[in-house]
């Protein structure tokens, strides 16, 4: 059985593996299911309105001129130019879920503050300033569609409608002492800039969408590349799903071989997931996800070690010599006089990781199959062992990488076949106890440390990390920030 499973706290980061690499596959159970909850979504209204009150303030504001008509004065002209926005403010915003449609966007009693210069002319007379204008009550109303784009394998997120509404506009001249003309009708010229408003909000809604928010989709993988053997597959298998609470994707979360994919013989489960809220987003890993990348590299034969003597520690009294073999197996030292050995330990199924309430359970079977060295190289076999063993599992999280650690808890032998005659199994007991736990697993827990590369969205980090194992999952929780 596992390690406590606060051991495998910091699996955490496993979480952006999949929250918005996408691509669609065919319907069937996920290996992992991603779930923002409001608490997510109101941190990612904060860093969203953030960057569209920066592309608000860039608006450019054309410059309008217009005639004007003054008892006893008659007709005038006037225009407004070197339109500025100095300041947005967006104080009060808000993303909602929309149950079975996706989300929406709403911003209420925003302001936004403009100057500018203004001149008039009636006939001779010509006279200038500057001016201040207040854009007040502004709310805007956007829903956005999420999707997945079966060409491209990423997630999509779009603009699907867009309104907004102005308060009222305030008008402010100054610079003349003729400045009173333009006062006289404000209220047209506020009903100008106030259309020019109205018709570029939605526009920078709808271009900040395609232009920021969609392009940080696109920095997910659909699949990351592990090694010269594997991949892991990170596809969407249908668009997100908006409840009333939680915002939900479901991912294939496979590992595949690089050199020939196909399917596994066994499907992920059923992923019961429990009402938590606590937490930014929520992150169910299948072990089907595990165990797939079992399979994998089982399949593919790496999952083997070939122990010489001069990988054991020269102070050790163990000697792989059929000298010192000889010693406990006499015939080896008979049929094989004064030669060295080789011991090779294989993995002789895919191992299997079982997550339960009570940890997790990793028990993978081995063998280990001796060789003598002859003269000219050729290996002669001796014999052939069956290695049952009962594993620890510590996981976690360094930078972008998940990474792990094993720890023998139990092993038992087996001879599975002699071509040296029979001898005692445990004979060989103390040597293999000493030979898995000292020179094996070290070197198995090397390649561990180095990881799985994740797929984390740029300039994200998580903290308040939570891991909790369930039946046939492990439910991680955590915040996210994003610098």
């Amino acid at each position: 059985m596992a390690r406590d499973p606060d051991n495998t706290l910091r699996w955490a980061t496993l979480v952006v593996l999949a929250a918005l690499g996408t691509a669609v596959t065919e319907a069937t159970n996920p290996g992992i299911v991603v779930r923002i909850t409001q608490k997510g979504l109101d941190y990612a209204c904060q860093r969203g309105v953030s960057v569209l009150q920066k592309e608000l303030e860039k608006i450019t504001i054309p410059s309008f001129s217009g005639s004007f008509k003054i008892k006893y004065l008659g007709k005038g002209e006037y225009s407004f130019y070197s339109l500025v926005i100095r300041e947005v403010q967006l104080p009060s915003s808000q993303i909602k879920l929309l149950p079975n449609e996706g989300l929406a966007l709403s911003v209420t009693d925003a302001n936004v503050k403009i100057s500018g210069k203004w001149k008039a002319r009636k006939n001779f007379i010509k006279t200038s300033g500057n001016f201040d204008l207040s854009v007040e009550g502004v709310s805007i109303s956007a829903s956005l569609k999420l999707s997945c784009d079966p060409a491209s394998g990423h997630s999509t997120v779009t603009c699907s409608s867009c309104s907004n509404h102005i308060g009222s506009v305030h008008l402010h001249v100054s610079g003349s002492q003729l400045g009173w003309l333009i006062q006289l009708f404000h209220k047209k010229i506020e009903s100008s800039l106030q259309n020019a408003m109205k018709s570029k909000i939605c526009e920078v809604v709808t271009s900040s969408v395609s232009s920021k928010l969609e392009p940080f989709f696109q920095t997910l993988p659909v699949t990351a590349r592990i090694d010269n053997v594997a991949g892991i597959d990170y596809s969407l298998l249908a668009p997100p799903i908006a409840t009333n609470e939680t915002l939900d994707g479901q991912l294939k979360g496979e590992f595949f071989s690089l050199a020939h994919r196909s399917p596994p013989p066994f499907a992920p489960p059923a992923l019961a997931f429990p009402a938590d809220h606590d937490h930014m987003v929520y992150l169910g890993i299948s072990d089907y996800f595990f165990n797939t990348a079992g399979l994998v590299y089982q399949q593919a034969g790496v999952l083997n070690l070939t122990l010489k003597d001069d990988m054991i520690p020269k102070e050790s009294k163990f000697r792989l010599t059929t000298k010192f073999f000889g010693t406990l197996i006499p015939q080896v030292a008979k049929m094989f006089p004064n030669m060295s050995m080789e011991l090779v330990i294989r993995a002789s199924s895919p191992p299997y990781l079982t997550v339960s309430p009570a940890g997790l359970a990793f028990s993978p079977a081995l063998e280990a199959q001796a060789f003598a060295v002859l003269p000219n190289s050729s290996l002669a076999p001796l014999f052939l062992l069956g290695v049952s063993t009962n594993v620890s599992v510590e996981v976690g999280a360094v930078s972008d990488r998940l990474v792990g650690e094993l720890d023998l808890d139990k092993m038992l032998l087996e001879l599975k076949h002699s071509d040296i005659g029979p001898f005692s199994i445990e004979l060989l007991q103390s040597i293999m106890n000493y030979v898995v736990p000292s020179i094996v697993l070290p070197k198995v827990n090397e390649k561990l440390q180095k990881g799985f590369p994740l797929p984390l969205p740029s300039q994200v980090q998580l903290f308040n990390l939570v891991l909790r194992p369930y039946q046939e999952f492990l439910l991680f929780g955590a915040d996210i920030h994003y610098s």
